[in-house]
């Protein structure tokens, strides 16, 4: 009860401390409003009093996303887990602790630090890795994974097809992914939008388009799964390598040989 007491009292101060920051740094700051600012603080990149405090309600507001992704992902036990945007490691220990090795990538040090000691276990023992990291430049080789998943990632980097890209460099062929995609939307002309938290609206069309740039096959796209979770689902295969084909030999150009 003491701990509760005083986990509620520091929400409360991290609550009031942040939004007066978010408020201050939205009047001098360009792009987007305060509600925006307030959104990206807690959820986007967890900074300060309020990034502290959000970084520690997600694994609990989030939990039913954790596990509809997992449900989606249908991960094996020799998968090659990555997550970008991975937040304190809440999906992965819950829903991948019988994957072969899991990786996370996080640009705030907050979840980081989080992350690290939720699976401190399997760091240890080699089986998962949590870096900082920044989603448009993975740390990883060509090829490293069987599986990619991020959960409100995309909403929130400043390129989401650069992301796209590497997410698809680091899966080898065959490979899977599996991402939220913003909020969906029927009107094509409030695709590429934001809402005053700064949360983006993606048509279907758009968001199958930039999975298909990035390099993707088997592309789909689905609307948000249940009422809870507000985000549109796309799914992609990295293409296998493409064959060369080689041309029959002609009967002159066998013929060429005997001579």
């Amino acid at each position: 009860m003491r701990r509760f007491l005083l986990l509620a009292a520091a929400g409360a101060a991290a609550v009031t401390a942040g939004v007066a920051v978010a408020t201050a740094r939205s009047r001098s700051a360009p792009g987007g409003g305060w509600l925006a600012r307030l959104f990206f603080m807690t959820n986007g990149l967890p900074s300060g009093p309020l990034g502290w405090l959000g970084a520690r309600w997600q694994p609990i507001e989030h939990r039913p996303v954790y596990a509809t992704m997992a449900g989606e992902l249908d991960l094996q036990p020799d998968d090659d887990l990555l997550d970008v945007g991975c937040g304190s490691a809440a999906m992965l220990q819950r829903h991948a602790a019988h994957v072969r090795h899991v990786a996370g990538l996080d640009l705030s040090d907050i979840p980081v630090g989080l992350a690290q000691r939720r699976l401190a276990d399997r760091i240890a023992a080699g089986t998962a890795e949590i870096v900082k990291g920044d989603a448009l430049a993975l740390p990883w080789p060509d090829g490293r994974f069987s599986v990619v998943t991020a959960q409100y990632l995309l909403e929130f980097v400043p390129d989401p097809l650069k992301a796209l890209s590497e997410m698809q460099r680091v899966l080898r062929p065959g490979g899977r992914a599996v991402l939220t995609f913003g909020l969906a939307t029927k009107d094509a002309s409030l695709s590429g939008t934001k809402t005053a938290w700064g949360f983006p609206h993606w048509s279907e069309a758009d968001a199958r388009r930039l999975m298909e740039e990035a390099g993707f096959g088997d592309v789909s796209v689905s609307p948000p799964p249940s009422t809870y979770f507000t985000a549109q689902l796309a799914r992609g295969v990295k293409p296998a390598a493409p064959v060369v084909a080689v041309a029959a030999e002609t009967p002159a150009l066998a013929e060429s040989r005997r001579v």
